[in-house]
């Protein structure tokens, strides 16, 4: 047997077969293991020593992979990382893992004397895979050479690749799931592999399928959900070479799976798996719609209680996997290794419930159950209430705290192109109405141009549920005299003032704005949102205007606002008002205002 990995790899295809196409040629199984040798002797010249951490940041291709397994040939453990990364993540990572090497696109490789190839044992650590980064700081996972054999074993048997097979994987290989589905698993079975560098839009995953009619495809809902679209709009994405489809990285909506089944000849099989535990671990037979599956060959499923007790079937619970693909742990991260890697396995994160011929159903992730009023309410069964509404493009639900502290359900919806805001809003909230029981409707509704996203595509909620305040500003009258600064009242919108704006001397430029929130914010979150966004505008004359809750934030500016806000900017409000420095004047409707104007000899009275 073979104890190398990159030895294992290249030995299982026919020398003279494809093994890799890309933009830039193919290369063949003997092309492979001569380039890979010669990688590994350029890094042996270049002082690289065994164990130590090589990090590739490289998008998918030809030389990603010889750099890969030329650094598994001297012994080193490859740490691939996404050049979609910002500089200060990278760097980030290069620090987090020590790396000792690092290899970039484009580099020139002057290829050494093959050197000898390095031993590795079951339990050496040969893969550093970092997480997605979806629920906050990206943590460096450790594979083992065991791990890796038993992912090939587990759901590489339930894929049966062959020779004859050619693979495309919309999913990279710095994520877990794509180093499977371009590596590990076409290249034990001696397969042909499609790379495409760039980000996987439907339109470059169309132009792969159609030229390269690849057999098995790797990929995630979001990119079924945007081929099923070309489809509905009359045109053919070329599935017809398929006979497997994957589907994994995030919840495959039962509807898109059965859709999928009607238009395509080949299953989807949906998959669920984590960085934890390097690939999928469970997986339906087939397209199932609504199933997440059973365990795959050598994997133990248990679901579980807070306390790591299993619960009886039916009952919602933490998904715990134990096997031989459970990874060593966490780099450097004792606490975060403890409590994930616990009771003989590993927690992903996932929740899910088992029915009673052992087929789970995958609830939620552990983060994104809303406790609203000590309901549990999981953001797929909201999501999935909207999921039909016209014009609606994308839907996110999180949990968010509101101004007194309790969680609420909040949806963020991005509308299709020329699809009114408002008139979506108002469909998604009456969708909500109709299809779930009070407690689980979102009191919050937001429209947003797009949904954030990690990396790896996968969708941010850690991203969603953290507060952010937004001002936006107009200038609804230009003037060359005072100028006055409008804060709407609860729900008011900057052109609420138009009316006030006609009432004032032609001199008066009036600014007014409104904000956005998202999260939970404070008072002084807002109030900071709004000093940031008025000091341009502040001048000698200057007047800070308030109205209702509007007030409220105008007198909070003015107490965050300290010396910065000079007792020429004068702070008019409607009650209630809160104390602060500036001088406040009192005012009911715009008549009352413009005669406080008056009276305080900030605007001058009409002869």
């Amino acid at each position: 047997m073979n104890t190398n990995i990159a030895e294992h790899l290249l030995a299982a295809g026919d020398p003279e077969s494809t093994a890799y196409v890309d933009a830039d040629g193919q290369i063949t199984y003997a092309g492979l293991k001569q380039a890979a040798q010669a990688y590994a002797g350029h890094l042996v010249d270049a002082g690289f020593k065994p164990g130590s951490n090589a990090l590739i940041v490289a998008d998918d291709s030809i030389a990603t992979v010889v750099a890969i397994l030329g650094v598994w040939w001297v012994g080193g453990v490859p740490v691939p990382v996404s050049p979609m990364l910002t500089p200060a993540e990278i760097e980030f990572i290069a620090e987090d893992c020590s790396a000792a090497y690092r290899h970039v696109e484009g580099q020139e490789i002057k290829g050494g004397e093959p050197p000898e190839v390095a031993v590795q044992e079951p339990s050496d650590v040969v893969l550093i895979q970092y997480t997605s980064g979806s629920t906050g700081t990206p943590k460096g996972v450790l594979h083992t050479r065991a791990g890796i054999d038993s992912v090939l074993q587990g759901f590489g048997r339930v894929l049966a690749l062959t020779p004859a097979d050619t693979v495309l994987s919309t999913a990279k290989l710095s994520f877990g799931y794509g180093f499977g589905n371009s590596l590990l698993f076409p290249l034990t079975a001696g397969a042909r592999t499609v790379l495409s560098a760039g980000p996987p839009d439907v339109f470059r995953v169309g132009a792969a399928l159609s030229a390269h009619q690849p057999t098995v495809l790797f990929s995630v809902p979001r990119v079924y959900a945007a081929l099923l679209e070309r489809i509905r709009d009359g045109e053919a994405p070329g599935l017809g070479s398929l006979r497997l489809a994957v589907s994994a990285g995030e919840h495959l909506p039962a509807p898109m799976c059965g859709e999928f089944a009607k238009v395509c000849s080949a299953p989807l099989v949906n998959g669920l798996g984590a960085t934890e535990v390097l690939h999928i671990v469970v997986a339906t037979n087939g397209s199932r719609p609504g199933s997440t599956g059973i365990p795959v060959p050598g994997v133990r499923i248990t679901v579980r209680d807070d306390a790591g007790d299993a619960v009886p079937d039916g009952v919602e619970g933490r998904l715990h996997v134990a096997g031989g693909s459970v990874a060593a742990g966490y780099l450097d991260r004792p606490d975060a290794t403890a409590r994930t890697f616990a009771d003989g396995g590993a927690y992903t994160g996932d929740i899910v419930r088992r029915a009673a011929d052992g087929d789970l159903e995958y609830v939620c992730r552990r983060d994104d159950v809303i406790n609203v009023g000590g309901f549990k309410v999981s953001p797929f069964e909201v999501e999935a209430a909207a999921r039909d509404v016209d014009g609606l493009a994308q839907c996110a639900v999180v949990g968010a705290r509101d101004h007194s502290g309790l969680e609420q359900a909040v949806a963020y919806v991005v509308p299709a192109n020329g699809v009114d805001p408002l008139a979506l809003r108002a469909l998604t909230r009456r969708a909500f109405k109709e299809r779930l029981p009070a407690f689980k409707r979102p009191s919050v509704i937001e429209i947003v141009d797009q949904l954030p996203v990690t990396s790896t595509g996968k969708l941010a909620r850690f991203k969603l549920r953290a507060p952010e305040v937004t001002v936006a500003l107009r200038v609804l009258r230009e003037g060359r005299g005072r100028t006055l600064v409008c804060i709407p009242y609860a729900g008011g919108s900057a052109g609420s003032f138009t009316r006030l704006a006609r009432q004032l001397p032609a001199s008066w430029r009036v600014v007014a704005g409104e904000a956005s929130m998202r999260g939970a914010v404070s008072v002084a979150d807002v109030a900071d949102a709004w000093w940031k966004a008025i000091t341009p505008y502040l001048t000698d004359g200057t007047v800070l205007f308030g109205h209702s809750l509007g007030a409220v934030l105008a007198a909070e500016v003015a107490n965050r606002a300290g010396a910065g806000l000079e007792p020429a900017h004068v702070v008019l409000s409607a009650p209630p008002m809160s104390a602060g420095p500036a001088r406040a004047l009192r005012a009911i409707d715009d008549a009352e205002l413009v005669a406080e104007l008056k009276r305080s000899g900030l605007m001058p009275r009409r002869r």
